[in-house]
């Protein structure tokens, strides 16, 4: 049996080399240990049946299959997510890594991550409260409005968008990127709503988009930026909606959700020539 559902997208881009990048969000975990205090215990053990009818719930809603590989545990899923991902050049998670922040969940994916060998960028999701997260873990740099990896020849900038807003050093550190001239994958947690994926996220209610009724002038504002910028952004690469997504933000950017982490969903992208 496949241990993950897998999909394959190319993106030529001239000026970058041939490169893989695996890309998945959501796996939410809900994690309790032998370190876990009686409440900790408690709520995994909740938290966990809850997210079985949620997952499920949301691959009915979207058409998507639920038998034994997506009913893995979350901690499978991860582990087998990762391990697929040590065969590309660098890995994005889009959020949501963790249901919510607990010893136990923190102790796990420090374990998990300390093994994997390639560079990641880890936005933030809605579920990680930054103030929740503590000091001194692999997973910390959710904490950073702005995370960055060099490939030489083009540069994965992860945002943190989890609270559906763009502050403006946000903007500006991405105009300073585009200003460089590196062909720019960018990541984040919350998607963009756009013509082509307006009915299914208007369906997916206000929660789970960026550009909303009253959002911030910010969140349009680099909207605007991305489109009038669209041939310096190699793709836009997010999670959040629990299903899998293609759509055009202009004639020039495309963006990739991921579907739910939690049913083993990953995506692996050819870059380059």
């Amino acid at each position: 049996m496949d241990k993950v559902i897998l999909k394959e997208f190319v993106i030529p881009f001239k000026g970058i080399s041939k490169k893989t990048i695996y890309h998945f969000s959501d796996s939410h975990l809900t994690e309790y240990d032998d370190l876990s205090d009686a409440n900790e215990v408690e709520h995994a053990k909740k938290m966990t049946n809850s997210w079985e009818g949620v997952r499920k719930g949301f691959c009915e809603a979207y058409g998507c299959p639920y038998g034994e590989l997506e009913k893995q545990t979350a901690c499978e899923h991860l582990s087998n997510l990762l391990a697929l991902a040590n065969d590309g050049d660098a890995l994005v998670i889009a959020g949501d890594t963790m249901d919510y922040i607990n010893g136990a969940n923190l102790r796990l994916t420090e374990k998990l991550f300390s093994s994997f060998d390639k560079p990641f960028v880890q936005v933030c999701g809605n579920h990680e409260p930054l103030k929740d997260i503590p000091d001194g873990y692999i997973v910390s740099r959710m904490k950073n409005e702005i995370q960055t990896i060099d490939l030489g020849d083009m540069v994965i900038v992860g945002l943190d968008n989890s609270q559906r807003k763009i502050s403006v050093e946000q903007l500006d550190a991405l105009k300073r990127f585009v200003e460089d001239g590196k062909p720019i994958l960018l990541v984040m947690h919350v998607p963009i709503m756009n013509d082509e994926n307006r009915e299914l996220l208007l369906k997916s209610g206000v929660y789970f988009r960026l550009n909303y009724d009253g959002c911030p002038k910010e969140n349009l504002e680099f909207i605007d930026f991305i489109k009038k910028n669209g041939n310096s952004f190699v793709a836009i690469l997010a999670g959040h909606l629990h299903y899998s997504n293609v759509s055009k933000i202009s004639d020039e950017v495309t963006q990739y959700v991921t579907s739910q982490g939690v049913t083993g969903n990953i995506h692996r992208y050819v870059i380059g020539e």
